[in-house]
């Protein structure tokens, strides 16, 4: 979640050239499968659905479009509470019978449009199958109820 959250941390120089996006949608590629297929929600407005993403090249368009429109994005992991205990991150694991791991946990997003600063936010879930060389094979982001942040 660091890594997505991090798409937004870059700056256009007095000169109008981007400085470090291309190395934050680097490193967040250095996370994924050669072959890895991603569902992700839709960047449109019009578009009801997940986007099915097939390959490294599409997800890397997927990450740079979000680098490129999306500020001040905040992915966190939910913390379930009960009782006196204050609460804790969980992770749900199991092997894969083809080798490595999956792995789920819900997540609250939220983020800014850049061109506008809209916010919005909706309560989320990842789900992620690692593959034996620990790279992402595939990748489920469910965001739902999305909804616009407005001041009262």
């Amino acid at each position: 979640m660091a890594r997505l959250n991090n798409l937004s941390n870059w700056y256009l120089t007095f000169e109008g050239k981007e400085m470090g996006r291309e190395d934050l949608v680097n490193k967040m590629m250095e996370l994924y499968a050669p072959d890895v297929v991603a569902e992700v929600p839709p960047h449109d407005d019009e578009q009801i659905g997940p986007v099915i993403l097939r390959g490294k090249a599409n997800v890397q368009k997927w990450v740079d479009k979000i680098s490129r429109t999306q500020v001040k994005l905040l992915y966190i992991q939910r913390r379930q509470t009960k009782k006196q205990f204050e609460g804790t991150k969980l992770i749900y694991s199991t092997p894969l019978l083809w080798g490595g791991v999956g792995i789920s946990f819900e997540i609250i997003a939220a983020w800014s449009r850049r061109e506008d600063r809209r916010k919005f936010t909706g309560p989320g879930s990842v789900f992620l199958q690692y593959n034996a060389d620990g790279k992402i094979d595939r990748l489920r982001l469910y965001v739902g109820e999305i909804s616009e942040v407005t001041a009262l």
